[in-house]
This record gives structure tokens, sequence and C-alpha cells, in this order.
């Protein structure tokens, strides 16, 4: 049996830990993701629970949000909604965990410690398998690489030649900006997020534009660093 104490619990739902970290880009919570946090917590409550965790995986994990994955954790630890399931569940607690928040490590650790060698080798596979899906690196990488198309095609809208040459680019919302400025947008967006994956890997930084060759290349760099395991 795997115990875990109800003021742990309560504490994570009562949204003491929902904050996101600041070091990772585009961490904060906006509106809609408090909003459909809400919405995912009071379907927990009220026992809808294939519902809730339906929004946790695809609606919030899959954004980084580390609350929904240790919700979905939890709620296969305890078949709720979903098949029982430690192994999975410990899978989720690491990913939960990544970023050092001590009430997501607390429940990992409980959990780990509790487990075989057989069983940690299957946690070791499920949680390798849920870190290329669902780690801040991974989604900051994918983010980055549709940036990068972004920034080959160098334009969301219409190009538009001027007189003079120039080409002036016509924006999702109608307002209109040179092409130059438009890639220098491209390129300030890209930056926080290249600085973060590359203090990850401990590596060189990149600064401005990244070509297919390189964004190739830290994928490989970003995939090996997923299969080391790091947290115990």
């Amino acid at each position: 049996m795997f115990r875990f104490t109800i003021s742990i619990f309560l504490l994570l739902l009562s949204g003491a830990v929902l904050a996101q970290n600041p070091d990772t880009p585009n961490g904060h919570l906006d509106p809609r993701t408090v909003d459909i946090q809400t919405k995912a917590d009071d379907l927990y409550r009220r026992g809808h629970w294939e519902r809730a965790h339906f929004i946790y995986v695809h609606e919030l994990a899959a954004i980084g949000d580390k609350y929904a994955q240790y919700m979905a954790g939890y709620m296969h630890l305890h078949g709720q909604g979903v098949r029982k399931d430690p192994i999975e569940a410990s899978a989720w607690y690491r990913i939960a965990a990544e970023r050092g928040a001590p009430e997501f490590v607390a429940v990992r650790d409980q959990l780990l410690e509790s487990m075989s060698p057989e069983a940690l080798a299957r946690s070791d596979a499920k949680y390798i398998e849920l870190r290329t899906k669902y780690s801040d690196i991974m989604l900051v990488l994918r983010q980055l690489k549709k940036e990068i198309e972004l920034e080959a095609v160098g334009m969301t809208g219409s190009r538009l030649p001027t007189s003079t040459g120039a080409v002036i680019v016509v924006e999702a919302g109608g307002t209109s900006i040179t092409q130059d400025e438009y890639m220098r947008r491209i390129r300030a967006r890209m930056q926080p997020g290249l600085d973060y994956i590359t203090s990850k890997l401990n590596i060189e930084p990149i600064e401005g534009a990244v070509d297919e060759s390189e964004l190739n290349d830290l994928w490989a760099k970003v995939t090996e660093y997923l299969g080391v395991i790091d947290d115990r």
C-alpha cells in the first residue's frame, strides 16, 4: 500500500504550489490556464474523475503545468478515473517534481523509496517516455522549433513589396511591420528559450538565428539529456 498524508494532498489542491517557475520561459499562469485548472479541480472534487483526468493530462500537463502532472500521477496511484498503476503514478510524480518544488519532491521520493528494484526500472522507463512529451525542456524546444519555422518563412500573413523594395509583413491582427522588424521580434521571442535549453544542457550559449542543422543538433542533445536518469 502507498500512503500519503491528506494534508499534503489538500495543500496541493489549495493552490499553494500552483505558481510556475519564473526561470522557465512562459512559466507564469495566465488567466485561461487558471480557469482550466479551476474547472478540472471542480470536476475532480465532484467525482467526475475521467473528465478531470483528461483535462489535467491533455490541456494542462501538455503545457508544462506541474500541478496537473502531479494530479495525473495521484489519480493513477489511487485508480480514480484511470487504472490503478503505481508505476505510471511514479513517472508522473517525477515529471511534476522536475523543478524541485518541495511538495512534489516529497511525494515522488516517498513513492520511489517504496518500490522494488524491478519496479524502479519500470518507473525509469516510463519516466523517460513521459519526459520526451511533458518535460519543460522538451516543451520549450518544441516552441523554439515553431519560432524557427516562422523565421524561415519570414511572415505570418501577407508580404507586400513597397516602391522602395522593402517588404511589409501584414500580421494576423491586421498591423503592418517591416520584414526586418518581424524577424527581430521572432528572434527576441526565441532567445529566452535558447538560453533556457543551453543552460539546462550546460553547453555554450546560442545567440541569434538558428538554422535547421543547428536545431537538429540541439534536438539530439535534448533527447540524450532526457534519457539520463538524474532524480534518484
